[in-house]
């Protein structure tokens, strides 16, 4: 009897070791390591309440000039989602509105309201009266556009929806499928890399003048350095010889100094994008390359003309091409006389080049285009720098893409979260989530007062948001399923169970068997 007790005790004993220590153990050392999130806090986050506040002062000759101006622009302004206007209005000093209808040169009167108003300051615009216009409007290069009367409003508001705040590029870049603005411009981020390309297939049969250090910065580099507040720049140049490319051209006669040229569909180009990058430097750096080509045509292959889909040609004084967030491609041709000469040799227009592939770089980078507007007229880009109030555009728009981008990013995150259960949250992940997070809710409220602010926020939102999403170890246990987790634990568990099962039976057994027999003896 004492030796059936000391064995149940056993057993007693290892199924309670089991069940006690055992299985918590067990449920521990292989629980899915997850550190809180804010969900509740993601969940409400969404991009159509972002909304940039931004500062707009006219300045009228007369009270009711301006209140007409005024009126005409909230009207147009009160049911947009994406700007909100904080207008001031104020009469024009005397002195100043006779300087203005004295002065000739738009540029000086420029400088005249510069030096009685702050046009510096990001985010803000001012709308000035000047009698002495051509135009029902006109844009400067700074932060201030002159208005010829009070029936130039409707002109003026254009001006500013199309021009100056860019509203439907605005909406564009914060819903979550992309406009076609946003497929062709580079997607948001803290540093770029631009890299000039000169390609010149047959340096033996053609000699060819062009400095593309200097040319990347005297132009490319001025360009640039507006722009870094929003970005950083890493520039470089290079030449690549002895590329050739099949361009499968067609050739067409004419009345040129050639009598001829060679057409080349636009479709086929693209092609010559993958024989670029199989020349070019290596990508040393995860940060994305805007990639700029100089190609350099051989004599025999000169002129070369770009026709479009309706097999017309392009015309441009300059044959170029741009691949959405890749870069673009400027085609050169020497002249006729170059290549007839005994030691052939070409001077490419630096400045034509360049302003092309600053046209292009424009565009990359998200500073859009201005559309014909009827009345109005904007100051021509005199030199390689940005106008001002293209600055504020990108840097709204960039602001409003960042924080729309982190959101996505964060959403996607949780609800993968939510339907995978496997997916590890380390400390390192959880830091980078709830950190984007705060900077999202810190660039929100930001948005109404410190534009710069909220762009910097918006940015390291976005970094923190890509990070955590592009964590490798979130995938560590994807490769280790439920159906494996079974596969295994089935044949190891499987047969300590049945001993430990038998046991339990066993053990309920003797312990009703001990209890009636403790009955019948009392």
């Amino acid at each position: 009897m004492g030796t059936e007790s000391n064995r149940m005790w056993a057993s007693a004993s290892f199924v309670g070791v089991l069940i006690v220590i055992g299985l918590p153990l067990w449920w521990k050392t292989t629980e899915v390591y997850r550190v809180a999130l804010p969900y509740d806090k993601i969940n409400t986050f969404t991009t159509l309440s972002h909304a940039v506040t931004t500062e707009l002062t006219v300045v009228a000759n007369d009270d009711a000039t301006a209140d007409q101006i005024v009126d005409n622009i909230k009207k147009e302004f009160e049911e947009s989602d994406v700007i909100k206007l904080n207008i001031k209005k104020f009469i024009l000093p005397d002195g100043l509105r006779r300087t203005l209808d004295s002065v000739a040169d738009d540029q000086e009167a420029v400088e005249e309201v510069a030096g009685a108003y702050d046009l510096k300051k990001h985010n803000t615009f001012y709308v000035v009266q000047r009698s002495q216009l051509y135009q029902d409007v006109w844009l400067s290069r700074e932060r201030l556009a002159f208005f010829k009367d009070a029936t130039a409003s409707r002109t003026l508001v254009e001006v500013l929806r199309q021009w100056v705040y860019q509203t439907s590029v605005l909406e564009g870049g914060r819903l979550e499928k992309p406009d076609v603005a946003r497929q062709t411009r580079f997607p948001p981020g803290e540093e770029y890399h631009v890299v000039l390309s000169v390609v010149h297939p047959k340096p033996d049969a053609l000699a060819v003048e062009f400095h593309a250090e200097d040319a990347v910065e005297d132009y490319i580099g001025s360009f640039v350095d507006e722009l870094s507040e929003l970005h950083n720049f890493t520039l470089k140049s290079q030449w690549l010889y002895l590329l050739d490319f099949d361009f499968q051209a067609k050739e067409v006669k004419d009345t040129s100094e050639w009598g001829r040229h060679f057409a080349v569909r636009q479709e086929r180009l693209q092609l010559m994008l993958t024989r670029l990058e199989e020349r070019a430097a290596p990508q040393v750096s995860s940060r994305p390359t805007v990639n700029l080509a100089l190609y350099l045509l051989p004599c025999h292959q000169a002129p070369l003309l770009i026709y479009d889909n309706n097999d017309k040609p392009i015309k441009s004084p300059v044959q170029a091409f741009m691949s959405p967030k890749w870069g673009g491609v400027v085609m050169y041709s020497p002249s006729a006389a170059d290549c007839r000469a005994a030691e052939p040799t070409s001077s490419p227009d630096v400045r034509l080049i360049m302003g092309t592939f600053l046209a292009q770089l424009r565009t990359l980078l998200g500073i859009a285009d201005t559309p014909s507007i009827e009345g109005a007229a904007a100051a021509a880009l005199r030199s390689v720098r940005a106008r001002r109030w293209e600055l504020d555009a990108l840097l709204r728009l960039r602001t409003l893409e960042q924080l729309a981008a982190a959101h996505a990013a964060l959403a996607s995150l949780a609800q993968l979260l939510g339907e995978i259960s496997n997916i590890v949250i380390n400390d390192e992940v959880g830091a980078s989530i709830n950190s984007a997070v705060k900077s999202i809710e810190a660039a929100e409220e930001l948005l109404s007062k410190d534009l710069l602010a909220a762009y910097r926020l918006s940015l390291r939102a976005h970094i923190d948001a890509e990070t955590a999403f592009m964590e490798p170890s979130l995938l560590a246990l994807l490769y280790f399923p439920d159906d494996q987790k079974y596969a295994i634990y089935i044949p190891l568990f499987l047969p300590i169970m049945f001993p430990v099962i038998l046991s339990l039976k066993n053990l309920l057994l003797w312990f009703r068997g001990k209890a009636v027999h403790k009955e019948k003896t009392e």
